[in-house]
């Protein structure tokens, strides 16, 4: 499994958020739960949706419907609620280690998944492709997060795959 792209691509991302929870937490407080006029009213707010999408694509990825994952969202979305960046960081931690399960568990990520979304009917998907999708929507918001932080005058983690590489 250590030689399969798509698991690489994702101890990327999950090194990539770890990156960008350590240098929130050497920033002033009020840095991560601050309102500012931005692409998401705060920084813990892109978390939090990046938190709840990863999850969603997991259980979509598991082969749950589309209605059992949204109440699972729901459930864990509330779970994070008014919750610490500490927290919050161990929920990502936690989440990590349901991927590595299920990704260490998968005999073929290369195998086609079949789900309904809410909007465009029924879908296939190839399972690699879907934890590069996770990875390109992780990088979009780490970029969010990153210009938020340039708004408060303060700098972004570097997150770019070649640090990743270089660790």
């Amino acid at each position: 499994m250590e030689n399969n792209r798509a698991k690489k691509m994702y101890d990327f991302h999950v090194w990539a958020n770890q990156q960008v929870f350590q240098n929130l937490k050497q920033l002033p407080d009020g840095i991560y739960g601050d309102t500012i006029k931005s692409v998401f009213p705060s920084i813990k707010e892109v978390l939090v949706h990046l938190y709840a999408t990863d999850i969603t694509w997991l259980e979509i990825m598991k082969g749950n419907t589309i209605q059992d994952t949204f109440k699972k969202v729901e459930q864990r979305r509330k779970e994070v609620d008014g919750v610490t960046i500490d927290e919050l960081e161990f929920c990502y931690e936690k989440l990590a280690k349901e991927y590595d399960n299920f990704l260490t568990s998968q005999p073929d990520l290369e195998r086609t998944i079949v789900t309904e979304h809410p909007k465009m009917g029924i879908c296939e998907f190839v399972l690699a492709d879907l934890i590069h999708h996770v990875v390109n929507h992780g990088t979009y918001h780490r970029g969010n997060v990153s210009a938020m932080l340039h708004q408060q005058g303060e700098n972004g983690a570097p997150t770019d795959y070649v640090f990743y590489c270089l660790k």
